[in-house]
């Protein structure tokens, strides 16, 4: 039986008592002390910051990962920024993976920023929504149009979830689907170096011998369709449509490039530019 997952449209609900945990609350809407001041609660999350969180999720929502204009790509940016200096934790993964579901350039690069995407949650346990998610990503983006760091970013899930297949399989049982969602990522024009063709081809090497000493006909099937999608791309006279569905395959370039204005761009370029120069810099 397959295990059924909300994904990261269920993550989308839950975002906002993440949101509430950056930075100190102030206690809105709660008065004590001298008339009109609000009454401070440090670092705890008042009643107040829950209510108004709540009562504009869609407004924080929309302002965060809908990037369909300069100035939500603007806010997203500097959500991302602060998400790179605090790192990736148990608490935070998932904003870090909704961010990386705008698939906008410049989102991804603030987030990953001096970052190896196949590592970021490379300290997260996998789990089936972890795993869920990440070929729905796969899903939702065709060849070419899902941004290469978050292409690098979610197969280091599955990699890392799949290093013992058996194992992977537990928590997450693959499919057909899942395989062809993997194959039509593979670029048979570039050759096995190539890192996304590398990635992937591992991932599909490690499922080969998925259910190799237990004899479970399930896990066979799904074996021999990841045999099935390497040697389409290794065979000379075969085409990945002989393995994947031809719809899957075709390439479509990404549409959620939307940039920031000129001079908010021009600060993030000059930022990292310090970044890098600071990292290059000798210590004394």
């Amino acid at each position: 039986m397959r295990v059924v997952s909300t994904g990261w449209r269920g993550w989308i609900r839950r975002t906002p008592r993440f949101v509430a945990s950056a930075g100190t609350a102030t206690g809105l809407y709660k008065r004590g002390g001298h008339a009109g001041m609000a009454q401070k609660t440090g670092f705890a999350i008042s009643d107040g910051d829950r209510k108004l969180i709540r009562d504009h999720a869609y407004s924080i929502r929309e302002a965060l990962f809908t990037c369909r204009t300069d100035t939500q790509v603007e806010c997203s940016v500097a959500f991302a920024r602060l998400l790179n200096r605090s790192g990736i934790t148990s608490e935070n993964y998932r904003l870090f993976m909704r961010l990386l579901i705008t698939n906008n350039p410049w989102v991804v690069e603030e987030l990953l920023h001096d970052r190896d995407p196949r590592l970021v949650f490379s300290t997260i346990r996998p789990d089936a929504e972890l795993i869920s998610t990440a070929f729905e990503v796969l899903m939702s983006r065709h060849p070419y149009e899902l941004h290469g760091n978050v292409l690098e970013a979610v197969l280091g899930i599955i990699q890392n979830a799949f290093f013992d297949p058996d194992d992977g399989y537990k928590i997450y049982p693959l499919g057909i689907m899942d395989l062809n969602l993997l194959g039509k990522f593979l670029a048979k024009d570039k050759d096995q170096e190539n890192p996304q063709n590398k990635l992937i081809l591992e991932i599909l090497d490690r499922i080969t011998g998925l259910g190799e000493y237990y004899g479970d006909p399930e896990k066979n099937i799904v074996a021999k369709h990841a045999f099935s999608v390497r040697f389409a791309y290794f065979d000379s006279t075969r085409d990945l449509n002989d393995a994947i569905p031809e719809p899957l395959l075709v390439k479509l370039p990404n549409r959620s490039d939307v940039s920031p204005e000129t001079d908010f761009a021009g600060l993030i370029v000059e930022r990292r530019k310090q970044k890098r120069k600071s990292a290059t810099r000798p210590g004394k």
